[in-house]
Order: structure tokens, then C-alpha cells, then sequence
């Protein structure tokens, strides 16, 4: 570990050693909460993979009110399987979404803290996935076949309590009677983690309609990502799949219906292109990683 830094680490559920970190410096922020993220769902065959997460709030220590949402994940490999890594994303925006809501705010289903979110997503800038972070919606109900789970027009079940905005019901139920929801609210939601003893409550079967089933996906927020891909000159690539891709992003809330703009991009370490990297691989007696590192740095705007 860095000198003068904390980090919070969360493994891969099964056998594999691998998993998820968030470093942060303990002289500039504070650790409020965090969350560990497992896609791992026992009764639910989309989310059959060991895949995780991890959603952490800080606050500045020269600005505790100040608060922000960092989140990292690593997605399903297999290029085949885009529903699993749709179905996994729905997931982890919906802790995103739990963690990051303004429980102070006025309108209080409707605000959100800036959020910052990390990882390795093994999918291309041109994959539904990365259009529906950054679009914030996309239709799933004419998807081809075997994108969505057993051919249903459905990608989470709604067993979960999950919609189709990516927000666990039975919190926006709670949300419209209090707006000072305390971190007790676990106990509302099927909320499953090997580290954590959560009492789950029976799942209410009388959901609202209209939040599941509705052959689109959406959430809540107006992400954009720090690099700008495509195109000739920006053909940018952080890892070799059979040829140099990006698969590793980093995207930032920015102002939109349910957010506002807080968080300004400063700067950003250049990628190279894939036409710069030719037919170099990694790792090599240089890198020690499989992928290229993305940073940035921004600035926290109230």
C-alpha cells in the first residue's frame, strides 16, 4: 500500500483471488460508508458469474458536507455474453443509485451526489452497454435473441425488487414517506453480501406496475466519459483483445434532469491509439499489467 493511503478491497465471489480496490488518501478525504458489490445471484441464471463491485461515499476533510460517490467494478469477460455485463451494470447502478440519493433533498427522489465510476467493463465504445451509460436509456425489447434472459422481455428479475430505472422499489416506496431514510433501509431490499449479516425482508409481489417488463432500461443519471472514443485520430485502446480496444473507462456525472454539474474534468493522462501501439503486447517485461492505466483529475464544484 501506498504511504498515506487507505484502501478498501472486495474479492471475487468463487474460487478466483482476483477482485476490486479503491484507494483513497486519508490527509484529503474521508471514508463515510461503502458497499461491496456481488453480481453473483444464486436464483437468478443472468447473474450466474462472480463478477463484483464496490460503492464508496467520501467528503473532503477541509469540506465534510461535500460529499461524492467513487464506484469500480469489473465485468463479465466473455464477449458473447452482453447480457450478463447489461444485467450486472443494472445491478451496480442500482447500489450506485441507493448510495449516491440525497436523502436531505426536498424532492428527494430526484438528486443525487456526484459519482465517479472505475473499471474494466469488457465492452468497446460502440456496445449498448456504453451507449446506455452514457445515453442513460436503451430499449431491450428488440435486442437480439439471447441478449436477455431466457428470451424474456426482462434483463434483472423482478425478484430481485429491481426496475427497469435501475432503483430497488421498495426504496422509492419508503422514499415518498420520509426523506430522511437512515442506512437501515438495507433491511428493505433483497440486499445479498457474503461480508455483510443483512436481515432480507420476503420481496413485496405486489410491485408497481410500469417499473418492470417495460422493454427499456434507464437510470437516472447524465454520466459522461472522461476520453472521447472512436474516430480516426482517437482510436484510443486500453488493453489487447485479439487487437488493441478500449474496455476500461472512467465516467463522471454531469448535469442532467436528476444531477448537477459538480464534478469539472481538469485533466486526463492521454491514451495512446491503437495505431500508436501497433503489435505491441502486454504485459511485457515493461508493463506487468494486461491493461493500460486511465487517470484523471478533477475538481469538486459547490
Amino acid at each position: 500500500m501506498f504511504s498515506g493511503y487507505h484502501g478498501v478491497y472486495k474479492k471475487r465471489t468463487g474460487q478466483r483471488t482476483d477482485g476490486c480496490a479503491i484507494y483513497y488518501k486519508t490527509d484529503n478525504v474521508e471514508l463515510l460508508e461503502h458497499v461491496t458489490v456481488e453480481f453473483y445471484r444464486k436464483n437468478v441464471p443472468i447473474l450466474n458469474r462472480d463478477n463484483v463491485g464496490i460503492v464508496a461515499k467520501f467528503a473532503p476533510k477541509l469540506h465534510p458536507t461535500r460529499e461524492f460517490v467513487v464506484a469500480t467494478t469489473h465485468l463479465l469477460y466473455n464477449p458473447r455474453r452482453r447480457d450478463v455485463r447489461m444485467a450486472q451494470m443494472q445491478l451496480f447502478l442500482s447500489e450506485i443509485e441507493r448510495i449516491s440519493f440525497k436523502n436531505d433533498s426536498v424532492e428527494c427522489e430526484h438528486r443525487y451526489l456526484p459519482i465517479l465510476i472505475t473499471g474494466d467493463f469488457n465492452t468497446p465504445p460502440n456496445s449498448d452497454l456504453y451507449n446506455f451509460m452514457v445515453e442513460g436509456k436503451i430499449k431491450y425489447d428488440n435486442m437480439p435473441p439471447g441478449l436477455l434472459d431466457n428470451g424474456s422481455n426482462l434483463l434483472v428479475t423482478s425478484v430481485l425488487g429491481i426496475s427497469d430505472t435501475c432503483q430497488y422499489v421498495d426504496l422509492l416506496k419508503s422514499r415518498k414517506n420520509s426523506n430522511q431514510l437512515s442506512r437501515d433501509e438495507v433491511t428493505l431490499i433483497d440486499l445479498f453480501k457474503s461480508e455483510m449479516n443483512v436481515k432480507t425482508c420476503p420481496v413485496d409481489q405486489t410491485k408497481p406496475t410500469g417499473l418492470f417488463k417495460t422493454g427499456k432500461l434507464s437510470h437516472n443519471f447524465a454520466f459522461k466519459s472522461v476520453y472521447n472514443h472512436g474516430g480516426l485520430r482517437l482510436n484510443e485502446a486500453t488493453t489487447n483483445q485479439d487487437g488493441w480496444i478500449t474496455v476500461d473507462y472512467i465516467f463522471y456525472s454531469t448535469k442532467g434532469k436528476y444531477t448537477d454539474e459538480r464534478l469539472q474534468l481538469l485533466a486526463r493522462c492521454r491514451l495512446p491509439t491503437s495505431q500508436e501501439l501497433g503489435n505491441t503486447t502486454i504485459p511485457n517485461q515493461a508493463l506487468g499489467s494486461d491493461h493500460l492505466s486511465l487517470a484523471a483529475k478533477f475538481k469538486l464544484l459547490f
